[in-house]
């Protein structure tokens, strides 16, 4: 026993010693600059919010690990989901502390005040009520200490899901007050840093509460880990999309890659791979090996789990080192802008800007669904191949709007940015909602039997209750009709023009509200209100009437005002062009009118196919076989 316990306790000095390691190596440079400035507050501020950052990271992914392998890897009823709920919330009371301290070190590092100078006591109230970053620092505490009494709190599985949420939400406000959250002169790439954060803390956190729970676990760690091999991969995808977005926004040039950021920058990529390495091991060999030699196979993961561990205590320490390290576009002057030509067609389609959660939600996409196929080719089944390439060719054209020339200029251009969201709302929704994802999730995913929450009980927790809940098309048309005003009658307009969280907000609200529309449409079976084709169609119409009153406010954008407040509807955000204004008026409206007269067109014409080969068939037979069949999602498959 004494043996078991020193050998933990070494363990645990050498993951919390790399992590110290990095910190302090990366940083040095940096602390002795920050010194020659901050000349009054000393070495405990210089040190104490790096240090304080690195408590922060294993702090949050000790909470949001362990809560996402509960839902995920653990029966509810067994003793290493209540554990893992107890380790959430004793680092969830860490993580408080940390952002407590993160807070106060931050006030003494902007005021260049020594800690608990006379006076500060004030300053610093002050700090918390009336400044952004007080106030969001403050945020942080709460949402962390709220998370804490869930989990000591929380046994449901809905429960915990909300906690790991909450938690989740934890992270945004730090990313809002480090350089991420943009400026004059770089790019803004917080979402890409919370998605990094958030992956690293379910990568993390998820192995470091297998390591604690691997005796508690038993003979069951096989399977666990084989679960939580999956979150590993899923992390670490998400991991490198957002550390090269983040980290092209924050070094500009390849120039910049030279600067003490740049170094930094470098040797987390380095380490990103090493992780990477350690992951196939698992994969490869470890998950091999637990099945053939468990008992032999467990001391192996126990010592590749904590080398692996310390690998990424030293990514976090150099997490840390960098969020204090400011990037070479702010510390630098950047060079000035050349005047852009006002964008044609061409530019449209030839302008790129990488979104990093786009491209992840769309890489899982593809993949899933390429999984799924070969599951149930595998198991001797067959999948239509119209299905997939109206699922592929909606992944893609998802992909195109959210990463290329329509993601650029909707920033500047109303007329961009309607069409943006008119292809969100309609045209990508018919080819997606036609590939039957849920169908095929259904036929590919087993249930699990022991409580957890797998693919097949995640769907049924989230998407399956809200199509139930929108089977009926009108309801579904009610739903879009408010998401449209949010979408133009809201400060959401102006915010999702110029931030990146409100660009998601704005995205995800018009891809699901879309998807719910079109479903409702063309499902295949039901017999509630407004199942009958005459009830579609007179639905489709009413959503046209809709979306030709917004077209015409947008048209008449020059004389009708949007709102009470009498102000002009336009994009506050700067065009980057000679011109102080556009020579016509951008076609807003019509771009609108165009896009749903040929979305809510084609989708009556497959309503009308539909309704004719069913009469055709008489009583449906063989109608699994038809191809209209095909262009259906319906709420219970």
């Amino acid at each position: 026993m004494n043996k078991t316990r020193t050998t933990s306790v070494a363990a645990a000095a050498m993951i919390l010693g790399c992590g110290i390691l990095a910190l302090v190596v990366a940083y040095a440079t940096e602390a002795g600059k920050e010194a020659a400035f901050l000349d009054r507050t000393g070495a405990a501020v210089i040190w104490g919010l790096p240090v304080a950052k690195l408590v922060f990271n294993v702090a949050a992914a000790g909470t949001i690990g362990p809560l996402v392998l509960a839902l995920f890897a653990f029966p509810p009823k067994e003793k290493a989901y209540a554990k893992a709920l107890a380790v959430a919330g004793i680092s969830a009371v860490l993580w408080a502390a940390a952002g407590a301290a993160i807070s106060v070190l931050s006030f003494h590092s902007l005021a260049n005040l020594p800690l608990f100078s006379e006076g500060s006591g004030a300053i610093y109230v002050s700090f918390l009520t009336d400044v952004d970053a007080g106030r969001r620092s403050a945020l942080t505490v709460l949402i962390s200490a709220t998370a804490a009494l869930l989990c000591f709190g929380v046994q449901t599985q809905r429960a915990v899901a909300v906690t790991a949420v909450l938690a989740s939400t934890g992270l945004i406000p730090l990313a809002l007050n480090s350089h991420a959250a943009g400026g004059a002169t770089h790019a803004d790439s917080t979402v890409p840093v919370v998605m990094h954060m958030a992956a690293a803390a379910i990568w993390i956190g998820g192995l470091a509460t297998l390591l604690l729970l691997r005796r508690t676990l038993g003979t069951e760690l096989m399977a666990v880990v084989r679960r939580y091999s999956t979150l590993a991969l899923l992390s670490f995808l998400a991991l490198a999309i957002s550390g090269i977005a983040a980290g092209l926004a924050g070094i500009g040039t390849v120039e910049g890659l030279a600067t003490q950021y740049g170094l930094i920058l470098v040797a987390k990529t380095a380490v990103l791979g090493v992780l990477g390495w350690f992951g196939a091991l698992h994969r490869k060999w470890i998950l091999t090996r637990l099945e053939s030699f468990p008992a032999r196979a467990g001391t192996i993961f126990t010592w590749l789990a904590v080398a692996e561990l310390a690998v990424m205590a030293s990514a976090s320490g150099l997490a840390a080192a960098l969020a204090r390290t400011p990037p070479p576009a702010v510390s630098q002057a950047a060079p000035g802008q050349a005047p852009l030509r006002l964008p044609g067609f061409v530019d449209a389609l030839s302008s790129w800007k990488p979104d990093a959660l786009w491209i992840f939600l769309c890489a899982v996409a593809v993949f899933l669904y390429a999984a799924g196929m070969r599951r149930i080719r595998l198991r001797g089944g067959h999948w239509s191949p119209y299905r997939a390439s109206l699922w592929f060719a909606g992944v893609t054209l998802l992909f195109l709007v959210t990463n290329g020339g329509l993601r650029v200029y909707q920033e500047y251009l109303i007329s961009m940015h309607v069409t943006t969201q008119m292809l969100l709302i309609g045209a990508i929704p018919l080819l997606l909602v036609p590939g039957s994802p849920l169908k095929l999730a259904s036929l590919a995913v087993a249930p699990r039997q022991d409580g957890t929450v797998g693919g097949a009980e995640a769907l049924n927790m989230t998407l399956r209750p809200l199509l139930n809940a929108a089977s009926a098309p009108y309801i579904a048309a009610a739903g879009l009709a408010a998401v449209l005003s949010v979408l133009y009658y809201t400060p959401l307009l102006d915010y999702s023009s110029r931030t990146q969280f409100g660009y998601q907000a704005m995205a995800l609200l018009a891809l699901f509200s879309g998807c719910l529309f079109t479903a409702s449409l063309l499902r295949t079976t039901g017999t509630g209100p407004g199942s009958s084709r005459t009830a579609r169609l007179v639905t489709m119409g009413a959503v046209a009437a809709l979306y030709a009153v917004h077209g015409w406010a947008l048209a008449q954008q020059g004389d009708q005002l949007p709102d009470s407040r009498r102000q002009e509807w336009v994009i506050t955000a700067g065009q980057p062009w000679d011109q102080p204004a556009l020579a016509v008026v951008e076609p807003a409206g019509m771009a609108m009118w165009v896009i749903a007269a040929g979305t809510l067109l084609a989708a009556a014409a497959v309503v009308l196919l539909r309704s004719h080969r069913r009469s055709a068939t008489g009583s449906g037979k063989h109608i699994a076989r038809q191809p209209a069949q095909d262009l259906v999602l319906t709420s219970e498959s």
